[in-house]
């Protein structure tokens, strides 16, 4: 997963999808599924180069010619390929407990012995 000092240190520079490599993989339970990691041709900051890099990451749906956005860190000269979940998806899982408890509380509140009881098992109260 991204994390904010990464990205913070990173410059957003395009790439384009050159190749996919496609692998079979074994489930456990005996069937198999494909994945796709697009091979991503794109210009280094620091040289100016041409240079390619394998996504760590299967993708679906993805074509040669496709334009995409790398994080490129500028101390570690390192790429990597920006995905939105990976991104947001801390956001989004704190943004639903929140609505969870939001909805729990709000019916609660009309009792207020249920309430206490259950702020004191969540040590709020």
């Amino acid at each position: 997963m991204y994390n904010y000092q990464f990205l913070n240190n990173s410059l957003p520079i395009q790439g384009k999808v050159i190749d996919v490599d496609r692998s079979l993989t074994r489930n456990h339970d005996g069937s198999s599924s494909q994945n796709s990691y697009p091979i991503i041709e794109y210009i280094s900051p620091h040289t100016h180069e041409k240079q390619t890099l394998k996504a760590s990451v299967a993708a679906l749906n993805v074509e040669t010619g496709t334009k995409v956005w790398l994080a490129y860190h500028q101390k570690k000269q390192a790429p990597k390929l920006i995905s939105f979940g990976e991104i947001f998806l801390p956001f989004t899982l704190f943004g639903l407990f929140g609505v969870t408890l939001l909805l729990i509380l709000v019916p609660l509140s009309t009792s207020s012995k249920m309430l206490y009881t259950l702020l004191k098992g969540l040590h709020i109260f």
